[in-house]
């Protein structure tokens, strides 16, 4: 509603409750009601009366309501107008208005009081200033009125806005903003502090030595979390000099390694405090701050905020802004026209901002950022040179609760807050950012969308056993070639096939040809047997994320139609049963899916926030896990459906990921996936598990752009995720890994694993 739609709708109310029939020639008082009578809500308003004193007062406040300053300035007496002109007196309200940041105001006559002589009058009445940082403010004030003889009019002066706006004062309001509250782990450790010791390592170019520079590079690395190469980019080329900043680390990460930084002459330290994003942390979930844009402003003026405040821009912290932010206060005060303090005219104390407790863990997160970090570095020569960018999602199975989320490549959430701006490096960083084909600030684990390949057969399987037609024990001979449909000849990802197997086993060594024949018969009993079960998953639907995501697709008979004009058809469920076609999934949803199939069949939304509060005080807030489905399958189904997760990683003989996951010291169950893309790249590498395989309690997805074979590939990361989770052995990464004699496209269509 407009303000002048909510000035106009008040003053109806206003009109309905005023009565206007004052008689008598002695002094009387009036008390006029407040509320209107219930029966009068039906009725139309009444007019004021303009010849008297109270309809005339009546009408300028509801012109006052309106913001029709025009219609208020007629109503005042000749004196007045000539005290002030209609210039001056819409300037005295427009300017009081503005500081006061007046969303709207209320005003109602109280009682008025006719002079003995029945040409004056005195007017009570009641104004309620709705203002966005102080709320309401109430001021009670008596209006004088006088009888020219023609008409009455108002004897207006500005202490009718408010008494202290008397003998030309004027109002000045400050706002008074809390410090942003910090985001901590779920066990207290912090993640952004507003108050962080932090130092900015600097170098001398001309000091740098060649015969140690790779050390301090590598060193470098670690402590600034850039690659060598970004940080040698910094001061390569510069006066030898100069004084460089290369980028900013947490204090403690310095000191952790003060005695190998100080022994490098080359190198400054710059110690201050601001807000700091540890050791570049979770920047996708975290996401960073900055100056209003002028895209925002009116939606932040809405809330009461002036305009240049830093706010959450991505993230948790755009997300929690309302908490982070705290609730502004200010004191509203009348000066003098020599610059005077007068008094106080209204006030409202802040309150306090309120920090994030987050379902991951610091020490955790770190490890699950270094295990893609290693990856990328080990398989530099191999699939990296073809590889995009990746994703790791790790979910306790029980809650829904996200124990660590990583998108590859990264970016400093610090470099982006203008406080920790350094004009030797920031804005070629941002370039850099902006620039860098990977993306860095796109969140893969929530808004990437792919075609989820073989992983996708765990739907299928739970179609397959649903609709009746299959047993687990079901049996098809896979001669790695199928054409049932006629249409077109689709192959098996190993050649010659996999021979017979049941569906159980055919999910563990991901036969192709079996999930085509599944494809076709459940298309044959409905098209929309897949589409409901991939659904039943909550794939193709936005999962309630308090970060940015995307939906996905799940497409069907009313996608396609609507979408090509086209009737679905048998290819179709084909081709989905085996995760191509139109099936686009994010990671964070197949690791949903995966928790559910580990659970029972509940589908838990993730969450990241677990609860919020001030520091050392009980939380306001306290996360609770939320249900978003309940399965429609049997639990006989999802034990068949976990038995061939467990194979693929541990029968020898067929399971496609045993060579790489076989040897683990804990029990785990997951599914390989490769999924086509067009053109000539190559595929997805999916992996998706839980562990422990009996009593399951974490379930971890990764997933690399272009990476090759999800065993192959994917596998591996999976792997040193749960090494470092459990504290097992953890083991290097393969030295052949990703080699691309391990690629094998098949002669028509590539299908994957």
């Amino acid at each position: 509603m407009s303000l002048i739609m909510k000035r106009h709708y008040i003053a109806m109310l206003v009109l309905v409750v005023f009565s206007f029939g004052l008689t008598g020639c002695d002094l009387i008082a009036a008390q006029l009601p407040t509320d209107s009578p219930a029966e009068a809500s039906s009725e139309a308003a009444p007019t004021p009366d303009s010849g008297k004193p109270d309809g005339v007062a009546q009408s300028f406040l509801n012109a006052w309501m309106e913001g029709d300053y025009t219609t208020m300035y007629g109503y005042l007496s000749s004196n007045s107008q000539a005290d002030y002109t209609l210039e001056e007196f819409t300037s005295i309200y427009t300017t009081t208005e503005e500081t006061m940041q007046l969303i709207d105001l209320e005003a109602s006559p109280q009682s008025v009081l006719l002079g003995p002589n029945g040409d004056t009058a005195q007017l009570a009445f009641r104004v309620v200033y709705n203002t966005l940082v102080l709320g309401p403010i109430v001021e009670e004030l008596t209006m004088p009125l006088v009888y020219d003889g023609v008409k009455w009019g108002i004897v207006w002066r500005p202490s009718l806005i408010f008494e202290e706006l008397a003998g030309g004062n004027t109002l000045r309001l400050e706002v008074e903003t809390p410090s942003r509250a910090n985001i901590y782990d779920r066990n207290g450790e912090w993640l952004v502090s507003a108050n962080a010791s932090t130092v900015t390592i600097t170098a001398i170019p001309g000091r740098v030595g060649a015969a140690y520079e790779d050390q301090m590079l590598d060193l470098l690395s670690s402590v600034l979390r850039m690659t060598p190469a970004e940080i040698k980019q910094q001061y390569s080329g510069q006066p030898d000099d100069w004084v460089v900043a290369l980028g900013d680390a947490d204090a403690e990460t310095v000191q952790a390694n003060w005695d190998a930084l100080s022994s490098y002459s080359a190198l400054g330290f710059i110690e201050k405090s601001g807000r700091r994003y540890y050791n570049v942390l979770a920047s996708h979930l975290l996401g960073y701050t900055g100056y209003i844009q002028e895209s925002q402003l009116e939606y932040y003026q809405s809330l009461g905020y002036t305009g240049d405040e830093i706010v959450g821009q991505s993230g948790l912290e755009l997300w929690g802004e309302q908490y982070l932010a705290g609730s502004r206060g200010g004191i509203l005060s009348a000066w003098t026209a020599g610059g005077q303090y007068f008094g106080e005219v209204a006030r409202k104390d802040p309150q306090p901002a309120q920090s994030l407790y987050l379902t991951i863990d610091r020490e955790f997160q770190a490890e699950v950022e270094q295990a893609l970090e290693d990856a990328y570095r080990v398989g530099s020569e191999t699939w990296v040179p073809n590889a995009g960018g990746a994703a790791i999602v790790v979910l306790e199975v029980d809650t829904g609760n996200v124990l660590a989320m990583a998108s590859y490549p990264s970016f400093d959430p610090n470099v982006l807050h203008p406080y920790n701006a350094h004009p030797l490096y920031t804005d070629t960083y941002i370039s850099d950012l902006i620039n860098n084909p990977l993306k860095p600030l796109y969140n893969r684990a929530t808004q990437g969308q792919y075609p989820p390949g073989s992983i996708f057969k765990v739907v299928s399987m739970t179609t397959a056993l649903e609709s009746g037609i299959f047993s687990p024990n079901s049996t098809y001979n896979c001669t790695g070639v199928w054409n049932e449909t006629g249409d077109m000849v689709r192959y098996d990802w190993r050649e010659g096939g996999h021979g017979t197997l049941t569906l159980t086993q055919g999910l563990m060594a991901s036969c192709n040809p079996w999930f085509y024949h599944v494809g076709m018969y459940t298309g044959q009993q409905s098209y929309d047997l897949l589409p409901y079960y991939a659904r039943e998953y909550f794939l193709g639907q936005e999962l309630g994320l308090e970060i940015a995501e995307e939906p996905g697709l799940v497409p069907d008979q009313e996608w396609l139609w609507e979408e090509r004009g086209e009737e679905w058809n048998l290819s179709d469920s084909v081709n989905m049963a085996i995760g191509q076609g139109d099936v686009l999934v994010s990671p964070m949803q197949i690791a949903v899916t995966v928790a559910a199939i580990a659970n029972g069949g509940t589908v838990y939304q993730p969450q990241f926030v677990d609860r919020i509060g001030l520091i050392a005080e009980e939380p306001t807030i306290v996360m609770e896990p939320v249900i978003l489905n309940q399965v429609d399958a049997s639990p006989e189904t999802l034990a068949a459906v976990r038995e061939g997760m467990r194979g693929v990683v541990s029968n020898p003989l067929i399971g496609t990921a045993e060579y790489r996951l076989g040897t683990l010291e804990i029990a785990v169950a997951g599914k390989t996936g490769t999924a086509q893309v067009s053109g000539e790249g190559r595929p997805i590498a999916w992996f998706g598990g839980f562990a422990p395989y009996d009593d399951p309690e974490i379930a971890v997805v990764v997933m690399i752009e272009n990476g090759g074979q999800g065993s192959g590939v994917a596998a591996p990361i999976f792997r040193r995720v749960i090494e470092k989770y459990y504290n097992l052995t953890v083991l290097s990464y393969p030295e052949d890994w990703g080699n691309p004699e391990e690629f094998d496209f098949g002669d028509e269509v590539f299908t994957g694993e």
